[in-house]
């Protein structure tokens, strides 16, 4: 069973620091009971995995701050919810100018790595082979323009 995490909290709830392992608080607290419940001060956490993020969405750069630190981009902040604190991630859609800057961008770097014969797919905004890889250990051969 993975260790429970806590946080440290002031007299409004409002977090301090980072989670801490329940092995941990047990450490700080050798006489309290935590199957009772936290020590004073403290309140259990739920660690929440970040959102799989579609190809035109991103992060909420403005929400964050230090929490974020951990990770390559803001977005996650810490709120309670149902009693506990827990992570809560923001994501929001690109603008359209950052859509057409990110497919620039792809495009450019494929022009100068990628292969001629793929085609540029929008939804994904990635490049798409001419025909779909066959399961199994293929490679892209440019010349023949097939998986071999």
């Amino acid at each position: 069973m993975a260790d429970k995490l806590y946080i440290k909290v002031d007299e409004d709830n409002m977090f301090i620091d980072h989670p801490h392992f329940e092995s941990n608080v047990r450490d700080l607290y050798p006489d309290h009971d935590l199957d009772a419940g936290p020590p004073s001060g403290w309140m259990e956490f739920e660690r929440v995995e970040p959102p799989v993020i579609g190809p035109y969405q991103k992060f909420t750069e403005t929400i964050g701050g230090n929490i974020a630190l951990a990770f390559p981009h803001n977005g996650l902040e810490y709120a309670i919810v149902d009693g506990k604190y827990k992570d809560v991630w923001h994501v929001e859609d690109m603008t359209e100018e950052e859509k057409t800057e990110k497919q620039n961008a792809i495009k450019a770097e494929w022009a100068e790595n990628g292969f001629a014969s793929w085609t540029f797919n929008e939804e994904t905004c990635s490049f798409d082979p001419p025909t779909e890889k066959p399961d199994g250990d293929y490679w892209w051969d440019e010349e023949t323009t097939s998986w071999v």
